[in-house]
């Protein structure tokens, strides 16, 4: 087995000042210093959770702060210096700030994130994808976002866009195509409903039970049979 000795190691704190992509496996290498004067290591092979990559951001200060935020990891002291084992970065916590009891998060620093929360009873999982987007020009915030929900105690499904539009699907009343609150498309078993302030159709357009056997439409008593409405008066 590679790698430095474990034995008798000691564990320190490791503030991250700066990371790069290096090697034949593009592995991401961090560099910081501890509370111990002089301290310092540089391009460490850091260990993560499984089938986890991430690249930790410089430190930074909020806006309207003065203490300055930066990713931090237990170290153990080894032999060839410190080796980073476990992570913490408060910009993340700041990111998603209200957990409920049983959530668990993926959550990056740009505000967006894939979480599970308990169901009720906890026998299943609520999942939800969410990207903030249109970052406002005066404090970085995002004033738009794109969701996805995967409901297991509602049985519902929602894909959200950061305009309003939407499609939804649930046990009662099927897939919703929705433009804005007073336009949608709903298809629900036996049952198409559509609603909205104008609607254009292009192409042969055939109305009644029985297509089959529609006939051009008359418009009116005088007028000519329309080339593209046909009606089934069965």
């Amino acid at each position: 087995m590679n790698g430095p000795s474990l034995s008798g190691a000691l564990c320190t704190f490791l503030r991250v000042l700066g990371s790069t992509i290096s090697g034949p496996h593009s592995a991401v290498l961090v560099g910081g210093d501890s509370p111990m004067v002089g301290e310092r290591r540089d391009d460490v092979e850091a260990y993560g959770a499984p089938g986890i990559v991430f690249r930790p951001r410089p430190p930074s200060t909020p806006t309207g702060e003065s203490n300055e935020l930066a990713a931090e990891a237990l170290s153990l002291r080894t032999p060839d210096g410190l080796q980073p084992i476990a992570w913490r970065d408060l910009r993340w916590n700041r990111r998603f700030p209200a957990p409920k009891p049983g959530t668990v998060a993926l959550v990056g620093y740009g505000g967006g994130f894939l979480s599970f929360d308990d169901a009720a009873g906890g026998a299943s999982s609520k999942a939800t994808l969410y990207v903030p987007y249109g970052r406002s020009d005066v404090d970085g915030t995002a004033t738009k976002a794109m969701t996805i929900a995967i409901d297991p105690e509602q049985e519902s499904m929602m894909l959200v866009h950061g305009d309003g539009y939407a499609i939804v699907m649930d046990k009662d009343n099927g897939v919703t195509l929705r433009g804005d609150d007073s336009t949608w498309l709903r298809v629900g078993k036996g049952v198409v409903e559509i609603v909205a302030a104008k609607q254009n159709l292009r192409g042969n357009v055939a109305l009644g039970s029985n297509t089959a056997a529609a006939v051009p439409l008359l418009p009116g008593p005088s007028s000519q049979p329309t080339p593209s409405v046909f009606f089934s008066p069965t």
